[in-house]
């Protein structure tokens, strides 16, 4: 599996398309909402592939090519729909997603081998709390940055300079973990190593084509990239 890497003391993690698979809600809850608005709905894959941005980019986006790139339409509908979709979402939040294989197991070795966690992610911070919550996740992060808690999300530095912030430290004591070319974008202007997986969110594209430190295949394979043994028994809290 090649060199073990030094243990960061922080390792800070993407949200969607990182820890859990969260498209077929997102889609879900898009097309509701477009629904309401009088829309067709629109292909999960495409919805996928705007995925990472967080759920103000997405809404646009998705909104931007119902109305043929109408913008004032687009704003407009906006305006009007945005709140709906929101609260559409965080109806369905955690009825569809799931952590991908390994994750939650990875998460407690690495609490038990003595690192500090963070979720820093682009969605709205209260629908990550309650994607965390749901997921079972929460208790094994220290530290969550979510959309609007800077003035600029990914790939803006700004996210992961906050959790460094709260979390005591300095970019060389930190790892990134991410699945899109926001996130690789994001480290390099923190100033921190970032590794992707190839399982995410990257707007259609391989992931390797960001040039991230590493790619990984799996959360058993980030564990043996650092040197953590697996957890005997399933991660419960």
């Amino acid at each position: 599996m090649g060199q073990v890497a030094p243990l960061p003391r922080l390792i800070m993690f993407d949200l969607d398309g990182t820890l859990v698979d969260t498209a077929i809600e997102i889609a879900h809850s898009v097309n509701q909402t477009l629904g309401e608005a009088g829309f067709d709905p629109l292909p999960q894959e495409w919805i996928r592939e705007w995925i990472g941005k967080g759920t103000a980019w997405l809404f646009a986006t998705v909104l931007q090519r119902v109305t043929g790139q109408d913008k004032e339409r687009a704003s407009q509908l906006y305006d009007q729909y945005y709140p709906r979709f929101l609260q559409v979402y965080h109806d369905l939040t955690g009825i569809h997603s799931r952590p991908y294989p390994g994750a939650p197991e990875a998460l407690e070795a690495l609490r038990s081998a003595g690192c500090q966690l963070a979720v820093v992610t682009n969605k709205d911070r209260d629908l990550s709390q309650r994607l965390l919550d749901s997921q079972g996740l929460a208790q094994a992060i220290d530290i969550l940055v979510g959309g609007g808690d800077t003035p600029e999300g990914k790939p803006s530095p700004q996210p992961l300079q906050k959790a460094l912030v709260d979390a005591g430290l300095g970019a060389q004591d930190a790892l990134f973990v991410g699945d899109s070319s926001n996130d690789v974008q994001a480290a390099r202007r923190a100033g921190v190593t970032v590794w992707a997986f190839n399982h995410g969110y990257n707007h259609g594209e391989p992931i390797a084509a960001a040039n991230p430190d590493r790619v990984l295949d799996s959360f058993p394979e980030l564990l043996q990239r650092l040197g953590v043994e697996p957890p005997l028994a399933s991660f419960s809290f």
